[in-house]
């Protein structure tokens, strides 16, 4: 007999937080007590306020503890109804119960043992509960997370549109020396004609060739304002490009405000063929940063020779751009800081400090490379590392 209470004892303790799950670690012990105790049915509730049970094994025999009033820290209660002894196991938080058709004497050394099984019930049903509540604060906390990655997106986005209206200054100054002799060519072209009509020497098939001289002006104006426009368009997909595509886009803008500043620019280009997948105007955006920064500081400085140099050459499966100058490089200090947003070193000239950090998201975020600066013997030179996975050389 007394095997027999050590056999069962045994088999119901082992039936005790062999889950995570609240729900099927319940069952797994309401369907153990019931079995091997010979309950008429075993049932769980998953707290006191519950008329309907969570889990039902055996008979459904309507009990209710609404109107019953219950310790939770005693180990069990027995109550009579009828024919029947119903054995309640109250927890922190639920309860069990299992309806028996024997013996009170038995039910009531029954009882005994399954309350002894309470502490450890409770500390499982912690357990469960504590996963279950890790598992919304992991889902809820991926979700923040989503969020804040969307946040930051929209910010960079943003940031990025700013840091282009930021140049858009600048460019309308290019605009403008650009388009002056075109303009002043074409007035000049107006004006003779005007003074050869006034002084009766017009030659009807001469105006021919003025006119088109005039279109020819007029094709550059027209050329200028596309290249701005390019620029200022969102690149929504990547293109496939050879990095020759990059240097002509960045040069139809930036060139002439160079040459103005009689900085020379060469391009020693080892890649002319090589097709790789970007976003070019995201690219462009980051070379107009580096040269406009190139150019700023040759100024105020009197440097013979200015000169920047760009070097495009492929290293396995890395397409590597160096920007480099002779403009005496950057102060210690500075250096460091350099790809920090809103950080400028030209407040005078109402600089965003967006410039260089911006290049940085687009290379590391938007184009997956990197950018890299630091000072050579006569400036600074920058480096632009674009990865070139299943990308050819045609």
């Amino acid at each position: 007999m007394l095997f027999h209470q050590l056999t069962i004892s045994y088999e119901c303790l082992s039936s005790i937080g062999n889950s995570l799950e609240l729900e099927s670690m319940m069952a797994e012990i309401i369907i153990t007590f019931s079995r091997k105790t010979g309950a008429v049915t075993g049932s769980y509730f998953k707290n006191y306020e519950e008329s309907i049970p969570l889990i039902n094994i055996g008979k459904k025999i309507p009990f209710s503890l609404l109107e019953k009033n219950i310790n939770i820290n005693k180990e069990y209660y027995i109550f009579h109804e009828a024919d029947k002894q119903v054995v309640v196991l109250p927890f922190k938080t639920s309860y069990a119960v299992f309806i028996y058709k024997g013996k009170q004497e038995v039910v009531r050394k029954l009882a005994s043992m399954l309350g002894n099984f309470q502490h450890k019930i409770n500390l499982s049903i912690s357990a469960c509960e504590g996963v279950k509540n890790l598992e919304e604060l992991n889902e809820g906390l991926e979700q923040r997370v989503q969020k804040s990655i969307e946040k930051i997106h929209n910010n960079e986005k943003v940031l990025i549109a700013q840091s282009k209206q930021a140049i858009m200054g600048e460019m309308i100054e290019m605009i403008a020396h650009q388009w002056r002799q075109p303009i002043t060519t074409i007035g000049m072209i107006a004006n003779n004609i005007l003074f050869d009509i006034a002084l009766d020497e017009f030659e009807t098939h001469e105006i021919s060739d003025e006119l088109n001289k005039v279109n020819l002006q007029v094709s550059y104006l027209s050329k200028t304002i596309d290249d701005f426009r390019d620029f200022f368009k969102e690149s929504k997909e990547k293109q496939s490009i050879v990095i020759q595509e990059v240097f002509d886009g960045t040069l139809a803008i930036i060139e002439k405000h160079l040459l103005k500043q009689d900085i020379e620019i060469i391009i020693d280009n080892k890649v002319k063929n090589l097709k790789f997948m970007t976003f070019q105007n995201e690219l462009i955006q980051v070379f107009l940063n580096i040269l406009g920064n190139a150019k700023d500081a040759f100024e105020n400085k009197r440097i013979e020779n200015k000169k920047i140099i760009i070097k495009a050459k492929q290293e396995k499966n890395i397409l590597s751009i160096t920007i480099s100058d002779n403009a005496g490089g950057i102060k210690v200090g500075v250096i460091e800081r350099i790809f920090e947003p809103y950080f400028s070193t030209k407040k005078k000239k109402n600089g965003t400090g967006l410039g260089l950090y911006m290049s940085m998201i687009i290379m590391s975020e938007h184009l997956g490379g990197d950018i890299k600066v630091k000072n050579i013997d006569s400036g600074a030179e920058f480096e632009i590392l674009i990865p070139l996975e299943g990308d050819r050389d045609d």
